[in-house]
């Protein structure tokens, strides 16, 4: 991933942290074979908000909308480009 010249706020980084805390705690559980494998279960649907909720505050500190997902480095705030 590329680094780039952007920076997300202190109080969505706490967000950001708060996210992903709870998707590390989700269970691996599964209420189907096709949850299971379209979704990951609800583990996977727990990344796929935190992915998507980062793309969306990328996207509010005006970069442009791109295929795929933003990233952040939690530890300082950058937002990473795939």
């Amino acid at each position: 991933m590329n680094r780039l010249d952007v920076y997300v706020t202190g109080d969505e980084r706490a967000e950001l942290k708060a996210l992903v805390r709870m998707a590390q705690e989700t269970p691996v559980i599964a209420v189907s074979s096709k949850h299971a494998l379209e979704d990951g279960g609800f583990a996977g649907q727990a990344w796929t908000r935190v992915q998507k909720r980062i793309h969306e505050i990328a996207l509010s500190h005006d970069l442009p909308e791109i295929k795929g997902y933003y990233g952040v480095d939690l530890e300082i705030g950058q937002v990473l480009e795939p």
